[in-house]
């Protein structure tokens, strides 16, 4: 299987991170492609999470500008 394939698979399927909901019980959930696309995940609660993504320079590109 391609790489590009690989990416135009089903997005729900592919889990990207496990993390914890920020909702009440704190319950653990798995962050897929699909949920980052839509810009939020739902916990097993039905608690709405928002999904953000951050974007930083490399560690030697932040120590250079200090």
């Amino acid at each position: 299987m391609g790489l590009l394939s690989f990416l135009k698979s089903d997005d729900t399927a592919i889990i990207v991170k496990e993390a914890a909901s920020k909702g009440p019980g704190k319950l653990p959930m798995s962050i897929t492609v699909g949920d980052i696309r839509k810009g939020r995940v739902v916990d097993s609660n039905g608690y709405v999470n928002e999904v953000v993504l951050f974007v930083r320079a490399n560690k030697s590109d932040r120590k250079s500008r200090e």
